[in-house]
């Protein structure tokens, strides 16, 4: 988990460095194109089985919030402070428990909801709309950033649907096959030709997509899900870093606030799931 956030941080250096000079569409085409060509190459030995789908449907709709989410995501990293995009990127297991209580049917217990409060007090923090100062605000890019949140929690919902009959690789391949499709034609409506230097850095960022998500699977492959979440906060302590030195960004403090009450709520929503998953386990095998 550990080297999910270092892979993760990197990819949005590199996301940032590239959208100071190539639109997010185009980067996000090329970039998904790598992605679709590393999953090939290294699931081929699959065979049809990495291309077979019962429920075309749900998968077209899922590329298409993977498109959304990795396009709102782009054009966060690029115009905001590294560790404001990563904070309000904590929201999505927010979104994730009202989506979770309204389409599979789960109960939303007073512990949970009031972590979902407290977390949701944290991204209106983050947002400081009610301050009229330079640094208050709705700028559009705090809207992509919580689309993306929204859209990845909506994504988690068609995930544990369609993995119950395809292989997750198969997910990942179509994911970006239309996020590619998708992206063309404004791609190419406001297409630069990249440097070589740049198809270099959007080729790093098609490998840092592949193993951020190989590290993720594998950290919770071989340890507990209460052992490996609380790491993942690591990735606001490395953008916060990589923002400073890189990037010149400070934090303020309602960044600062604002990203410690999302990070407490989520957490706790993790811990008392794994708990409660835990008792359960227990209880069956008594």
């Amino acid at each position: 988990m550990v080297a999910f956030c270092i892979i993760v941080t990197t990819s949005a250096i590199l996301i940032k460095k590239l959208g100071q000079s190539l639109n997010s569409f185009e980067v996000v085409m090329i970039r998904c194109a790598f992605t679709v060509l590393i999953t090939l190459v290294f699931n081929f030995h699959l065979g049809k089985i990495l291309f077979q789908t019962t429920k075309p449907k749900m998968m077209t709709i899922r590329s298409v919030l993977t498109c959304l989410v990795v396009v709102s995501n782009f054009y966060a990293v690029s115009r905001l402070p590294l560790v404001e995009v990563t904070s309000l990127q904590f929201s999505k297991p927010l979104f994730l428990i009202i989506l979770a209580a309204i389409f599979l049917g789960e109960k939303i217990r007073f512990l949970r909801t009031g972590a979902t409060i407290v977390g949701f007090i944290g991204i209106l923090i983050i947002l400081h709309p009610w301050d009229n100062t330079n640094s208050g605000g709705l700028e559009l890019a705090h809207l992509a950033v919580l689309t993306a949140a929204f859209s990845m929690a909506v994504l988690a919902i068609f995930s544990k649907i369609l993995t119950k009959d395809h292989n997750p690789t198969t997910l990942v391949l179509y994911a970006n096959i239309g996020t590619v499709l998708i992206c063309a034609p404004p791609a190419a409506y406001f297409w630069i030709t990249p440097t070589f230097d740049q198809l270099l850095l959007i080729a790093g960022l098609g490998i840092t997509t592949f193993c951020a998500q190989y590290s993720m699977i594998s950290a919770y492959k071989h340890a507990d899900v209460t052992l490996v979440t609380p790491f993942e906060y690591l990735r606001i302590v490395f953008a916060a870093i990589a923002g400073f030195f890189i990037f010149s960004e400070i934090p303020d403090i309602w960044t600062i606030s604002g990203g410690s009450l999302i990070c407490a709520s989520t957490m706790f929503i993790a811990y008392r799931e794994a708990y409660k998953n835990k008792k359960k386990s227990a209880t069956n095998l008594n």
